[in-house]
């Protein structure tokens, strides 16, 4: 059944309810990680670009938007020079670009690939945390958590595997299918992220030697002096 307008923005854009907002110097970065989504649409009919709708949107999270309609509202009221910069397009050469309707904005994030947008913003996100300049040796802690309120067709409560960073931002998650555990999504979650010198945190479930050695054949261990 579809989503109504004040339905929660999905469990992707969640990962930046708690992150500070955009800076001009990281818009490119943020619509570089953004791109990397697969469009789900069939290419004829198309009126604005994927990463436009999606970079919209996680702005509008960024700025405190936790809602379907509070996010297209958000873009009903950005300037034109913002959605130029995000990389809306002009229609017509003699306006600017417009925002897209609730409806787009709700279709499209119901129908992207969930798993694909939590590491593209799980990836902009360790991008920030790399560049705050840290002297510290950063921390990542994975945990699963129930998501109340949020329930599959099949009645089922949807289960997330989150990383979270040491300043509280979740740089990654996975859904945990209904009819499997957090072992088999805990690879794919770390996979995408760099963690080079990081101490990484899980619970004793997480404690498999297949784990172990895939880490082992794709990063070089690292010792404490």
């Amino acid at each position: 059944m579809p989503a109504c307008s004040s339905s929660p923005i999905p469990t992707s854009l969640g990962q930046l309810a708690d992150a500070a907002s955009l800076l001009p110097a990281e818009r490119a970065g943020l619509l570089a990680r953004l791109a990397a989504v697969p469009d789900p649409r069939r290419v004829r009919g198309r009126r604005h670009p994927l990463v436009f709708v999606l970079a919209l949107a996680a702005c509008a999270v960024l700025a405190g938007a936790r809602s379907l309609a509070a996010i297209a509202e958000w873009a009903a009221d950005a300037p034109p020079d913002l959605l130029f910069r995000l990389g809306g397009t002009c229609r017509e050469p003699d306006t600017g670009p417009t925002a897209p309707a609730e409806a787009t904005v709700r279709r499209l994030l119901q129908r992207i690939d969930g798993d694909a947008l939590d590491d593209a913003i799980g990836a902009w996100l360790a991008d920030r945390t790399r560049t705050t300049g840290q002297t510290v040796r950063p921390s990542l802690a994975v945990d699963g958590k129930t998501v109340r309120g949020a329930r599959r067709a099949d009645g089922t409560q949807v289960h997330l595997l989150a990383a979270m960073s040491g300043d509280g931002l979740v740089l990654a998650q996975r859904e945990v299918h209904a009819k499997t555990n957090e072992i088999t999504v805990f690879r794919p979650l770390l996979t995408p992220l760099d963690l080079t010198d990081t101490v990484v945190t899980f619970d004793a479930l997480h404690s498999q030697a297949a784990h172990a050695r895939s880490w082992s054949r794709t990063r070089t261990p690292t010792t404490s002096p």
